[in-house]
């Protein structure tokens, strides 16, 4: 039997979702609270395969301060749940995460997978953060 991936848990905790949220939408609160022990289940998997794979990896990755970064990371995208946005930081944390996230050496789509968003809004904060940086460089 193959590996299963991180990125494949993922994707499976992200379809449970998406279908325990269709269900709520559709007004089948039973069917919605069903699916909400999987969700669970799922988001601890993947939060431990992924601080597995991680843990393996060399260089700013695998520093112990990186590593409680990724876990306060995780615990607040596991608060906030499923399309819910920003309400588990506000914007300039969330922006700073990303930025300490990829200065300590992970890639765009690592970090969108560990963030929850997509890889487009990883590299348009990511962009944002530069060129802000710059302008206060610039200023002084």
């Amino acid at each position: 039997m193959s590996k299963i991936t991180p990125s494949l848990l993922n994707d499976t905790l992200n379809l449970v979702q998406l279908a325990r949220e269709t269900a709520r939408m559709q007004g089948h609160q039973s069917k919605a609270d069903r699916l909400q022990p999987v969700v669970e289940g799922l988001r601890d998997i993947v939060a431990n395969a992924q601080t597995s794979e991680l843990g393996g990896s060399n260089g700013a990755v695998s520093q112990s301060d990186f590593q409680v970064l990724l876990k306060v990371i995780q615990k607040d995208n596991s608060a906030a749940g499923p399309g819910s946005g920003d309400k588990g930081s506000s914007h300039a944390e969330r922006s700073q995460i990303l930025a300490a996230l990829s200065s300590g050496g992970m890639t765009d789509i690592e970090i969108a997978r560990q963030m929850g968003i997509t890889r487009d809004e990883v590299r348009t904060v990511l962009s944002l953060e530069q060129r802000r940086a710059y302008a206060e460089e610039v200023k002084k």
